[in-house]
């Protein structure tokens, strides 16, 4: 007898034993799927809100695209309105700039311009202009000027063009650069107000050897052949040394003017070096 219940409690406890081993495996089967599918809830959350942001980013960017879009179709069917155009007055009348009622025809080789004596109308412009040996020029002083061009390459002192004829618009443009580099009284001392320039009478021309003008056109042998021969074709250089006082100009070498034959002769035979005296109209400062 008490060897059957030996028996029985021991067979009993070993079932015990294989039931509480299966129970903690299930246990343990179901913590481990629980926490893989939890797992699995994070990692579809984590992904869930990262496509709801590029979705959120996407749908940003197609709303700023549509709305430039939108922006930029209103701007093309959008009338231009044209600027405003402000009417200047120039600040010079037209006769009060003249000291003298002689030589005022800017149509006349013997017209006087000086910062006193303006051209009439300002924005003259002649009517017989020319194109002659790299120079415009009034058709007036054309003939002269090509003869005296061709003088000077025979005889080896050949010479080009670095300005001639300016209309009223680009005297303007050029005073208004000076005065940029110079200040307007510096500028007054060697660029001529629109109206006021010899330029626009299509008489007057910039001469230079080679490369070399304006100021470096003083030590060229181009230039000591002119001071010699100018006059012999009816140009004189306008600016001479030592009359800034009288023509209101610094000294220019380059710049010759044409005032006939008879003018520029018995300028010279008689010593005179500048029209102002010539004529004996006042010059000087504006």
């Amino acid at each position: 007898m008490a060897r059957n219940l030996k028996h029985f409690i021991k067979k009993h406890l070993l079932l015990l034993g294989i039931i509480v081993a299966l129970l903690i495996i299930t246990t343990a089967s179901i913590t481990l799927y629980t926490l893989h599918q939890n797992q699995v809830i994070t990692s579809n959350n984590l992904a869930t809100q990262a496509n709801t942001k590029a979705t959120d980013a996407l749908i940003t960017k197609i709303k700023q695209a549509k709305a430039a879009a939108e922006a930029l179709k209103a701007k093309q069917t959008t009338p231009v309105t044209a600027p405003t155009v402000v009417q200047t007055t120039k600040t010079t009348p037209v006769i009060s700039c003249n000291t003298s009622t002689a030589h005022n025809d800017p149509s006349s080789i013997d017209v006087l311009v000086n910062k006193k004596h303006c051209l009439q109308p300002l924005s003259f412009v002649p009517s017989d202009l020319v194109s002659v040996d790299g120079a415009t020029l009034s058709a007036k002083a054309s003939a002269s000027f090509d003869l005296m061009y061709k003088a000077a390459a025979a005889a080896g002192q050949p010479f080009g063009v670095s300005s001639s004829y300016r209309s009223y618009t680009t005297q303007v443009t050029t005073y208004n650069y000076w005065v940029s580099v110079s200040g307007q009284a510096g500028a007054d001392t060697y660029s001529a107000r629109a109206g006021y320039s010899e330029h626009q009478t299509g008489l007057a021309v910039d001469l230079q050897a080679g490369s070399c003008e304006l100021s470096c056109f003083v030590g060229t042998t181009q230039y000591t052949w002119l001071q010699d021969h100018s006059t012999d074709y009816g140009f004189i250089q306008r600016y001479p040394t030592g009359s800034q006082s009288i023509t209101g100009y610094e000294t220019e070498e380059w710049h010759y003017r044409y005032v006939g034959l008879a003018v520029a002769q018995d300028m010279k035979a008689r010593g005179i070096t500048t029209l102002e005296e010539y004529w004996g109209i006042d010059g000087g400062d504006y």
